[in-house]
């Protein structure tokens, strides 16, 4: 087998890197910073600003990103980016920072609107201006992926290539120390679950299988400590680690049903990612074992179970059993009714899977296969 690895990101990671900033940043530039309105009212966005200011560059603050952002929002932004011709953007924050940011990166040097790109199949031609992302989460991985997700007609779509890299990523555990506990919680168990379907999808490969398994370890042992205690900087950073070795697995190796059965919970009823997934990862783990039950027993090992003398198979799942269990010990809960689902509405989001996602999950599964699985969640939550 002929294994491809291709991640041509700068990752500077590492207690303090956000100084690093500065050393991609000259008098000449002018800087968009992306972000949203959280970030700046805990006052993330001014130590990034103090970053900037010595370099001489000029920055000005895009701080209307909103989770799950739509086609509505990359349009609005680009207004300011047309308005601000900047030389360089700065994208602070979570996956939905990230993302936008990557995407007017991309169409700041491309002819043409959003949806060409999304929809229509169009390449991007030149590349895109020079990005440095820093993450504020250890979640999406987003900061090292070259695909950006953006809401439109109801549907999460990806835009994937390599105009989607950020040039850089500067990943600094300190930034995350103030996250609170559900967004903690829900992050890394996103997180988790992309090194986890990395790990068991059809694409995977021995390279994405030695990121996947050391995130799996390393999220397995650090989430519940950074949950207990978000000043606890080894827990951060551990999380940190976990999160961009999760992110380049999953990009090189694919996602599955996990994240197809997401989308459209995100698109419908705007659960953000990191909550849908949290609850979908332990159900569609149950629903795959049959498939691959050797790497769940692997899985199981990662995190911290002993499984010797069990079989293959009990192995593999005791491996749901540890996922469950490593949520339970957040203390956080993320019912789906609260954002509005009923059992009426499962044919609905079953028919807007992404059928990519289900090409890469290592059993197959119908519609109707989908459509029972949210009513056996919808059910066993209610219980």
């Amino acid at each position: 087998m002929v294994t491809h690895y291709h991640m041509p990101v700068d990752v500077r990671f590492g207690i303090g890197c956000l100084r690093e900033l500065a050393g991609f940043l000259s008098p000449e530039d002018r800087v968009l910073l992306v972000t949203d309105p959280g970030l700046e009212a805990v006052g993330l966005v001014d130590r990034v600003r103090n970053v900037i200011s010595p370099t001489g560059a000029d920055c000005r603050l895009y701080d209307k990103v909103e989770p799950n952002p739509t086609a509505a929002l990359v349009e609005s932004a680009m207004e300011e980016v047309r308005d601000y011709c900047p030389t360089k953007l700065v994208a602070l924050g979570g996956g939905s920072s990230v993302d936008t940011a990557k995407v007017l990166a991309a169409l700041a040097t491309n002819d043409g609107p959003l949806v060409d790109y999304q929809w229509n199949g169009k390449p991007f031609v030149n590349p895109p201006l020079p990005l440095i992302a820093i993450p504020t989460t250890a979640g999406t991985g987003s900061e090292v992926t070259m695909c950006a997700v953006i809401v439109d007609r109801n549907c999460k779509k990806g835009i994937n290539g390599p105009a989607m890299f950020p040039m850089a990523a500067l990943v600094d555990a300190e930034l995350m120390a103030s996250l609170p506990l559900y967004l903690t919680a829900t992050t890394g168990m996103d997180a988790l679950s992309h090194a986890i379907e990395a790990y068991v999808g059809l694409g995977a490969n021995p390279i994405t299988d030695a990121c996947a398994r050391e995130a799996i370890r390393l999220i397995g042992g650090a989430l519940w400590r950074a949950c207990a205690n978000g000043g606890d900087l080894k827990a951060r950073q551990d999380m940190a680690l976990g999160s961009v070795l999760a992110g380049v697995a999953m990009d090189q190796a694919g996602l599955g049903l996990v994240h197809a059965l997401s989308s459209p919970l995100c698109s419908f009823f705007h659960m953000a990612h990191g909550e849908a997934n949290a609850v979908l990862l332990k159900y569609c783990m149950e629903f795959n074992l049959m498939a691959c039950p050797e790497r769940f027993a692997d899985i199981a090992a990662l995190l911290g179970v002993n499984t010797a003398g069990m079989s293959t198979f009990q192995a593999a799942q005791a491996s749901v059993k540890a996922v469950e269990t490593l949520f339970d010990q957040t203390g956080v809960r993320v019912p789906f009714t609260s954002f509005g689902m009923k059992e009426s509405d499962a044919e609905l989001v079953a028919s807007n899977l992404a059928s990519f996602l289900q090409a890469n999950n290592p059993r197959r599964i119908s519609q109707k296969q989908c459509e029972q699985l949210y009513l056996h969640i919808l059910a066993d939550q209610s219980r």
